[in-house]
């Protein structure tokens, strides 16, 4: 058996190769997404579609602390669901999920699915957890695991800093991701 997941990204005026630099998670970003999605990989449905990161502020890449004066405007968790919820009865989406999300998203999400039943309920979450990063412990772990949510775990090799090579005399190759993206870790 075969299982096809795919997800969007969130806002980013860096990534101007993906939808023109994502500006949002509307209705319409997440349509083309799953559309083009669907396209490129040849196939009639997707098993698991994620949203990437939030369409609102949350910390990440090593920020553990909220700080309220990064919140901007952003699209409603409700209008993101109704799009997702649409490709769920279209049967483009079998299941969604979610990626770099908080214990507050996360139990939002499932709450405006369990009080409007055509909203599709999350049945996973991707966010980071390692060694050297487990802020999922803190929170999240309970919400999966209380709400049946599965964890779908990434950077498990912390970017590869468990694995020794930025402990070379150079750094590291050039083309490791900690070289490429100096994001201050």
């Amino acid at each position: 058996m075969v299982i096809v997941a795919t997800k969007m990204s969130g806002p980013s005026g860096q990534m101007t190769w993906i939808r023109g630099g994502p500006h949002k998670v509307d209705g319409a970003n997440i349509r083309a997404a799953i559309d083009g999605s669907l396209k490129r990989l040849g196939t009639d449905y997707i098993d698991l579609f994620q949203v990437h990161w939030p369409d609102r502020y949350v910390p990440m890449f090593g920020d553990v602390e909220y700080d309220p004066s990064n919140r901007f405007t952003s699209v409603p968790l409700t209008e993101q669901l109704a799009a997702l919820g649409e490709a769920v009865r279209m049967g483009k989406v079998r299941h969604v999920g979610l990626s770099n999300e908080t214990a507050w998203g996360l139990m939002k999400a499932l709450h405006h699915a369990d009080v409007d039943p055509s909203l599709p309920r999350v049945a996973s979450l991707q966010n980071a957890f390692s060694l050297t990063c487990r802020t999922f412990e803190a929170q999240l772990a309970e919400v999966c695991l209380e709400e049946g949510v599965s964890l779908l775990a990434y950077s498990p090799l912390a970017m590869g800093l468990l694995t020794g090579k930025y402990l070379e005399a150079d750094g590291g190759p050039p083309g490791a991701r900690l070289n490429r993206y100096k994001v201050g870790f």
